[in-house]
């Protein structure tokens, strides 16, 4: 069902189960709605442009920040915004059925003015029962090895419902041996000391005060899965996904949302020398080949 269309938000589509409805818009093919059918509990933050426009971004072809917004290959310079970006372009529609649909971008004269690299890119988002899977399929279609990286971002509301944010917690599937490593002007330093107090055990305790220094990165971990829990009632929010090497964890102080990103890639290094070619967390991709990363929402 198509619901609408905006300039800067797009035409929006819905897909639904007997538990959920979900929005989603053809620009950036962006999910910008969770409900909860039976309770009518929103999970998705709205994308306030005064505050933060974004509901649960794609990155693509680069994760955060770029240093000076460039990169070098060889001797040539180009320029990419921060996170991509697929998050501002018009997806085509593909199969849209009550509980499923597909969004597809090919490059073209305009991509390739900031990312010199032929590629395609589908993502298709499923509902069944409490849960919301997005698989997303990246195709080289060049003829030299393509290197990119990709993330997805769900911005939660919070609290969930009605409590307070001490009565939730973040919890990793697994006890990592890193703690969180800070931005730099919104670039990465993993040669500095990582922070151990936020990330205890499992846990992530919220209040207002963990996020004064920014957003909290996780690097080489061993976590599949991230929930936002209650500890009163059993509300909940939890992401999988496969093999991701970084996770991002990040609020504005003061504002009622958190935003949870698996990555497979990170923002540039302080000391970056813009070289494409040495950014860390880079994927590779040989021509003709496609790339594939999955994740699922499920919410109670």
């Amino acid at each position: 069902m198509l619901i609408g269309y905006n300039i800067s938000m797009g035409k929006r589509y819905v897909i639904e189960s007997e538990y959920i409805r979900a929005e989603l818009s053809d620009r950036g093919a962006e999910l910008k709605s969770l409900i909860d059918s039976e309770t009518g509990i929103e999970y998705i933050w709205q994308g306030k442009r005064a505050i933060y426009p974004w509901s649960s971004m794609i990155m693509f072809p680069i994760v955060g920040k770029l240093k000076d917004n460039q990169f070098r290959l060889g001797r040539k310079y180009f320029r990419l915004d921060k996170n991509g970006f697929a998050k501002d372009l018009k997806f085509e529609v593909k199969n849209h059925r009550k509980d499923s649909i597909s969004f597809m971008i090919t490059s073209d004269k305009d991509t390739r003015v900031s990312y010199p690299y032929d590629f395609s890119m589908v993502l298709h988002y499923k509902v069944y029962g409490p849960r919301l899977t997005l698989t997303a399929e990246i195709k080289n279609m060049g003829k030299k090895e393509m290197f990119y990286s990709f993330g997805f971002s769900p911005v939660i509301n919070m609290p969930i419902h009605q409590e307070a944010l001490d009565d939730y917690y973040i919890e990793f599937s697994h006890e990592e041996d890193r703690g969180a490593y800070f931005l730099d002007n919104e670039l990465v330093n993993f040669s500095h000391v990582d922070d151990k107090r936020y990330l205890v055990g499992k846990r992530i305790n919220l209040s207002e005060e963990i996020f004064q220094k920014g957003e909290m990165i996780f690097k080489d971990i061993n976590t599949n899965t991230v929930t936002i829990k209650n500890r009163i009632s059993e509300k909940a929010f939890e992401i999988n996904f496969e093999q991701a090497p970084y996770i991002s964890v990040w609020s504005q102080p003061g504002y009622p949302f958190i935003q949870l990103c698996p990555t497979y890639g990170v923002a540039d290094a302080v000391d970056s020398d813009n070289d494409f070619y040495k950014k860390e967390g880079l994927l590779g991709l040989d021509q003709e080949k496609s790339a594939k990363f999955e994740y699922s929402i499920f919410i109670r």
